[in-house]
């Protein structure tokens, strides 16, 4: 099993075992195609606040991700959920987008 698999299967187990938790953290997010992806892959390391507090550019937010996989230990996405996280992050929290 490589390392993304057992992060994606722990991540659903965590997502399982803390539903309410995960439930009542997604809705700080902002309702949007990849909200359940965000919440996945980031509240098993932090709270969704240090997200939603942002407003960063598609390019800013590509940064954050490949450095939450380099010095962070995030593993690294596949391409796929990877493009879901960006384009959510890039259309809910931009520059241009209200807090």
């Amino acid at each position: 099993m490589t390392n993304l698999a057992g992060f994606r299967a722990g991540a659903v187990v965590i997502a399982m075992l803390a539903t309410p938790a995960l439930a009542a953290d997604r809705d700080e997010l902002a309702e949007g195609s990849g909200d359940e992806q965000v919440a996945i892959y980031c509240v098993p390391c932090h709270s969704l606040a240090i997200v939603t507090q942002q407003r960063l550019s598609r390019r800013v937010w590509d940064e954050v991700l490949e450095w939450m996989v380099a010095e962070q230990g995030m593993p690294a996405l596949a391409a796929d959920e990877r493009r879901i996280v960006l384009d959510y992050l890039a259309t809910q929290y931009s520059p241009d987008r209200p807090r």
